[in-house]
């Protein structure tokens, strides 16, 4: 599983297509569908603006 921490992520599809993935203390911000045909997701703290 692809960690990831304290990211900032913004744009179009930031994590499309993503999976087997474990994301902690992330902010998603200004974009659609940001994890849009995304499967096997582990979210915690995180937070979408």
């Amino acid at each position: 599983m692809k960690e990831i921490k304290q990211e900032f992520l913004t744009g179009e599809r930031a994590l499309f297509q993503g999976h087997d993935l474990r994301i902690t203390d992330t902010i998603f911000d200004d974009g659609k569908s940001l994890l849009k045909e995304s499967r096997n997701i582990e979210l915690y703290g995180s937070m979408f603006k």
